[in-house]
């Protein structure tokens, strides 16, 4: 069942179109989240299709128990076109807000079926879809993910087909001949007796040289052999499957749900409601970024129509839901078509107090600008009086606000923005007071003396407006025993020095501000946005419309976050230990031991970080495992350990190789040394690409100048120790070009008159190289220029055209617009120049008399 919906069709009686439900919003009490409204959920913006929706049945305005079978669930599998768009297309869903696998469809070039897994009841992860072009060399490998690799043995002689072997974690599992043109496919039994290709590489051309052989690869796919399986009755989190084919999976909650004031309740897999800590209720689902990543966070879909964004139906916008604060609206008052004219594009902001989230400080003045939190002031709170930025036409961005507990101890420092660290130097003998000196870039530029339960406050001049609290940390205790010293520090607030000058007339992308006060700032579009297929246009600061390649005006607008929470955890440890010895994690957050937090060893829960953020474990296996961390509010963290058997100990190496990004023709240095201690190792022999290239010297190290670019295969070879290997890829030595700061002035000029164009130009690339600039109006080319740059160099091009007919022109560089507008000159009529002839004659005889008199 594809879900093809109208935003405005469906929004009419309030039963979607919101992220956020709230009583106070007079929404139906049967409402539904789908793809179009919730940025979690899978969409495909071409085709308008959705795979997911979740629908909630309340009885009133403040029922916060969802009664059993009243929140239902229900996707479907849609069809998506490889990035090698050779192969056709195969099926994904969404499934408790994850993208999934479900089958091959009948265009798919490599199956020779259909394959459906969701028919089976299995879903599995795509991990690998793209189509980048890769060269490989005899003896290398092409690194798959789980563990798989896929070998180059050997091109024949012909150099007509490549022998292939591939491998799972160092064990040889296929083998095969392939030809240029050629898929290389793999595959395996996933859940069922059926065999499923879980791996295709596309071979596009095969090379046989005197010295050298490659194969160049074009298009990888790869799905993941772990699976979830599904069946009616299943249970995931509180929802359980009541029904399931080839065409819709659907679920439902078995049990009453609570929507306790301030709890994240999961609901199943990702997919969780945060409730408002309210007496009215309020809640939604939120995207789950507790992972390193980018996420888009976009507003309802709107197709052939105008609408309105707010924090309500846009994720991106700032939004405290505890307190159902979000400042910022853009609305789109008309539209023409594809086009949004002059002034039909609104956004406002209006600044609010909100609480801290150190709850005991009060409040501060907050501003949602530019899909942004900013900090516009101060009223009378805890630790100042108050203080107002915005009536000074200045914004500072909040770079921190937070009130997880951390520990630190004596000659450690809390990581604060900016440059800034805040260390603890000492601990009174009486453990009631600590010494703090405030550092920024190395320099220490304020001491202070702290009690338990004290605020330490480090204020400064900004812009225009005096005393302004940049720093506020909150000590709850301190303590002093016989061997440890330690602080727990329990809210953090941290301003940016920068400030943002707001006036009106300024312009921001294409919005100019309209009007400004301390409470409210108006922008509008200075030129029309013209929504054109398959575009993303900046309009300002983070915020953007992407608009469908389609026939029909689908399009939202959406921000690119790292991710939400303000704090990311590091995980510390060795890299390599033996088996059976105590490996020591810890776990930290801007420099400060973070306690509570979940760790895992593999798939092994091996306990919470003390106080100090360590936590022990002695691995039992040899191999290489994986070890996370996790814990509320906190980006999570994942490193990679090594364990080695007692008798592989002392005779395990690795590879390491300088410079970090190696490009062809580049001198490189080849280090070995022993994996546990670091230690070089002499007299190893280096193999590249099966050619031996020399022996380690007694510093471990061999120099080596590359040619060939590719993925190429460093091995050592020794009697004495386990060969160790490694793969390099060697990058093209060519020039790559980007383009930024596009910018059109004047933006309204009269027929014929100059309109300078400037944009600029980087080559990001590893040569000097040139290309060509063009230069589109209205789609056509209009002028081209050409610049040689060398590597890392950046030039500003800049271009001059006039239009003799008025209306509206659209410049385009590279993926950049802009729209300028043309006027109609203003002539004359034939009888006033006449009339002005005469009179210029008149005055012309009067001074010719006074001059003879």
């Amino acid at each position: 069942m594809l879900i093809m919906l109208s935003s405005t069709a469906m929004a009419a009686n309030n039963s979607t179109g919101n992220r956020i439900w709230d009583a106070d919003e007079n929404l139906s009490l049967d409402y539904t989240w789908t793809a179009l409204s919730y940025s979690g959920f899978y969409f495909d913006l071409d085709s308008g299709e959705g795979s997911e929706t979740l629908t909630i049945k309340l009885d009133s305005n403040s029922d916060r128990s969802i009664g059993a079978g009243d929140l239902k669930y229900s996707t479907a599998p849609i069809a998506t076109s490889f990035e090698q768009g050779d192969w056709g297309s195969y099926q994904v869903i969404g499934f408790m807000a994850e993208r999934y696998f479900a089958g091959y469809t009948d265009t798919t070039e490599f199956a020779d079926d259909d394959v459906s897994l969701i028919s089976d009841g299995i879903l599995t992860k795509v991990l690998l879809d793209d189509d980048e072009k890769l060269s490989l060399y005899s003896g290398s490998s092409l690194v798959l993910e789980e563990g798989y690799e896929l070998n180059i043995v050997e091109v024949d002689l012909n150099g007509n087909s490549v022998m292939v072997t591939l491998e799972k974690d160092g064990t040889s599992v296929d083998t095969d001949i392939l030809s240029s043109g050629d898929n290389y496919v793999y595959a395996t039994e996933i859940g069922t007796d059926d065999e499923v290709p879980i791996i295709a590489v596309r071979f596009s051309s095969i090379f046989q040289g005197r010295e050298t052989t490659a194969v160049f690869v074009e298009g990888v796919f790869q799905i993941s052999e772990d699976y979830v399986e599904v069946e009616s009755g299943d249970s995931f989190g509180r929802m359980e499957i009541t029904s399931l084919s080839s065409d819709e999976i659907t679920m439902e909650n078995s049990g009453s749900v609570s929507l306790g004031r301030g709890n994240t309740i999961t609901i199943m897999g990702k997919l969780k409601f945060m409730v408002a800590d309210d007496s009215t209720l309020r809640f939604g689902p939120v995207v789950d970024m507790s992972k390193p990543g980018i996420y888009e966070l976009r507003g309802t879909v709107a197709e052939n129509e105008k609408l309105k964004w707010t924090p309500m139906n846009f994720e991106g916008f700032y939004y405290n839901i505890d307190e159902g604060i979000g400042t910022e609206s853009l609305d789109i008052t008309d539209i023409t078509g594809r086009t949004i004219n002059r002034g039909d594009l609104l956004y406002t902001s209006k600044p609010l107090d909100v609480n801290f989230e150190h709850d005991e400080w009060g409040k501060f003045q907050v501003i949602g600008f530019m899909a942004e939190k900013y900090f516009a002031g101060y009223p009378d709170n805890e630790f100042t009086d108050d203080v107002s930025l915005l009536s000074d036409g200045q914004l500072s961005k909040v770079l921190i606000d937070d009130d997880n507990k951390k520990s630190l101890y004596t000659g450690s420092s809390l990581m604060l923005e900016e440059g800034y660290q805040l260390y603890v130097v000492e601990v009174d003998l009486n453990g009631n007071n600590v010494m703090v000196n405030l550092v920024k870039d190395g320099d220490n530029i304020d001491t202070g003396i702290i009690s338990a339960n004290d605020d330490y406050v480090y204020e400064m001049d900004i812009g225009s407006t005096d005393n302004v609290p940049v720093i506020v940390v909150h000590f709850a205790e301190i303590f002093r025993g016989t061997e440890t010293n330690a602080v727990f520090v329990e809210g953090i607030f941290q301003i940016s020095e920068d400030v943002i000058e707001i006036e009106a007339g300024e312009r921001f992308g294409r919005m100019e501000i309209a009007s400004f006060s301390e409470n409210e700032i108006t922008f509008e579009n200075r030129d029309s946005v013209s929504l054109t297929r398959g575009n993303t246009i900046s309009l300002m600061g983070d915020i953007s419309f992407k608009v469908a390649d389609s026939t029909d005006v689908r399009y939202y607008p959406f921000v690119e976050v790292s991710t939400l929470p303000s704090q990311s955890l590091s995980i510390d440890m060795p890299a390599v230990i033996r088996q059976n010895e105590v490996l020591e994690i810890e776990v930290t957050s801007r420099g400060a031991a973070v306690d509570n937090a979940v760790v895992m060893f593999g798939n092994i829960d091996i306990g919470r970080t003390a106080t100090d953020g360590t936590v022990s474990y002695t691995p039992q296996s040899a191999g290489t495992f994986t070890v996370t961390a996790e814990k509320d509010g906190f980006v999570s963290a994942s490193e990679k350990v090594e364990v080695i058997s007692p008798e592989d100990a002392t005779r395990k190496l690795v590879i390491e190789v300088s410079p970090e990004t190696v490009v062809e023709g580049d001198d490189i240095t080849i280090s070995v040394m022993k994996a546990i201690g670091g230690d070089p190792v002499e007299g190893i022999q280096v193999y590249y690409d099966s050619n031996l290239i020399g022996s380690t010297d007694s510093d471990g190290m061999l120099t080596y100048n590359v040619k060939e670019t590719g993925v190429h295969k460093l091995t050592s070879s020794s009697d004495e120790y386990l060969e160790a290997e490694l793969n390099l890829e060697v990058l093209a030595l060519e020039a790559m070009f980007s383009y930024s700061n596009l910018q059109v002035t004047p933006l309204l000029v009269k027929t014929g008159e100059d309109v300078t164009v400037t944009v600029d130009v980087m080559n990001t690339g590893t040569s000097a190289g040139q290309t060509d600039v063009q230069l589109l109006i209205n789609g056509s080319v209009a002028d081209s220029k050409s610049v040689l740059l060398d590597a890392g160099e950046e030039t500003t091009v800049t271009f001059t055209v006039s239009e003799d007919e008025a209306g509206s022109y659209e410049v385009q560089i590279s993926s950049f617009t802009v729209i300028f507008e043309v006027e109609k000159k203003f002539l004359p009529a034939p009888g006033i120049i006449v009339s002005m002839t005469a009179v210029l004659a008149v005055a012309l005889l009067i001074r010719m008399n006074k001059r003879k008199d």
